[in-house]
């Protein structure tokens, strides 16, 4: 035979070095690259965690800071004067809001209130409620004229009807002025809205 026609047979187990088939081995596993890049970017992911939760941290703290220092200022002397008059002012917006969404004619009401008050009468404070409650505190010279405006107050005069029902004497009592003894009283009453329109 013909050393060209020969056929060299190999073995099964025998392999040939220089095999154009790359072993496995040589070739990096599918699964160990994308391992590898899932750790990297877990890794960058916990970085970002810690720094983000470090700078959180930072910026929580300065806020309180901010918010301890707000509250010293507030307590010092001048904001709790200028708070004072902000409540002021407040309680006074209140209270004229309610007086002016009354409907109580003002004008006519004071016009009938000076119409049944006895002359030697003063009126040291008058308190209505929005549901037309009405308290006066005042002084007068005697306990007659204490009597003469109650009555007027319950029946009103021959010139004007009272705006008034329900008028009761709260308290009296007598006080030592300059010139002489004084009579102080406090009445209560209900203003008849229909009678001051």
């Amino acid at each position: 035979m013909d050393t060209q026609d020969r056929l060299v047979t190999k073995e099964p187990h025998e392999q040939d070095p220089q095999d154009p088939i790359a072993s496995v081995e040589d070739s990096g596993k599918p699964l160990d690259i994308f391992g590898k890049i899932i750790f990297v970017v877990v890794a960058i992911e916990i970085a970002l965690m810690f720094g983000l939760n470090f700078f959180q941290t930072n910026k929580i703290e300065k806020l309180q800071s901010d918010i301890q220092q707000a509250k010293t200022e507030l307590n010092s002397e001048e904001y709790k004067n200028l708070n004072k008059q902000v409540e002021e002012v407040l309680t006074g917006s209140e209270k004229l809001s309610t007086v002016l969404a009354s409907k109580l004619n003002w004008n006519g009401f004071y016009a009938k209130l000076n119409a049944v008050t006895p002359k030697n009468v003063r009126l040291t404070a008058i308190n209505i409620s929005s549901n037309g409650a009405f308290k006066a505190d005042g002084e007068t010279a005697t306990l007659s004229s204490l009597a003469h405006l109650l009555v007027s107050w319950q029946n009103g005069t021959q010139s004007s009807a009272t705006p008034f029902s329900s008028v009761a004497l709260t308290s009296n009592g007598f006080t030592s002025g300059e010139d002489a003894r004084r009579v102080t009283f406090s009445i209560s009453a209900q203003i008849d809205l229909s009678k001051v329109k």
